[in-house]
């Protein structure tokens, strides 16, 4: 099989992968990625700490009313004419009042932990707020900066692909439909030599029978990094 025409196209096709490959790993692009990921990330820790202060203001909301009511009851105990009971009635009353204190206290203590609980959430939340706005702003930037790049190789890339289009119609089909399904793989390059015993991709040595194969056919997949191996007379 005559390849001249294929290996042809695939030089030329270089040129354009490498300019995919920089874009690829183009920082602006990379550090857009990365700022889309904060974002993301930031806004979902912000509702997940919304929902926290809302369930511990519900928290407190439920305390506060536990403790007006505590207060009233020790209230009406404080306001009653102990002269007018009995000494039984006076105990039963110092009793309840001492649990009533008691009550309260926890219950203020409680109010305390929830209320610092919740100034927690606030200022993690905050501090979550600012990461967000910080990876918006850094995002924005970077990808105008990113389009740019993309914009500046653009009528290169272009050129190239027309010129491609065009040897693409002297080639075999099928030659290119495999040339192609390997190159949307992201393997490149798509067809390499034998070197030796070995394919010139992954160096990985042919047996005997596959090379045999290689020298009647031209070509031959390579069974370990799916190349097309072609053999040079």
């Amino acid at each position: 099989m005559d390849i001249t025409k294929i290996l042809d196209y695939q030089k030329l096709d270089s040129q354009l992968y490498r300019i995919e490959k920089q874009l690829r790993e183009n920082p602006n692009k990379k550090m857009a990625n990365e700022m889309s990921t904060n974002a993301k990330n930031a806004q979902a820790k912000s509702v997940q700490l919304e929902g926290k202060a809302g369930e511990l203001l519900k928290e407190v909301d439920t305390v506060k009313k536990q403790l007006s009511l505590q207060t009233e009851k020790l209230n009406q105990i404080m306001a009653k004419d102990v002269e007018s009971l009995s000494k039984e009635e006076i105990e039963s009353m110092l009793s309840l009042k001492d649990k009533l204190i008691q009550n309260l206290n926890i219950l203020d203590k409680n109010l305390t932990k929830l209320a610092e609980s919740v100034n927690g959430v606030l200022a993690d939340f905050n501090k979550t707020i600012k990461i967000y706005n910080v990876a918006k702003e850094k995002f924005v930037q970077s990808k105008a900066a990113y389009d740019q790049d993309v914009e500046a190789v653009k009528p290169e890339r272009a050129n190239l692909e027309k010129q491609l289009l065009a040897l693409e119609k002297g080639i075999d089909t099928s030659l290119m439909e495999k040339y192609k399904k390997r190159r949307g793989d992201n393997l490149f390059p798509v067809l390499v030599p034998l070197n030796d015993r070995s394919c010139g991709g992954c160096h990985v040595e042919l047996p005997f029978a596959q090379i045999s194969k290689l020298e009647s056919e031209g070509i031959l997949s390579c069974e370990h990094c799916r190349r097309i191996i072609y053999y040079k007379k």
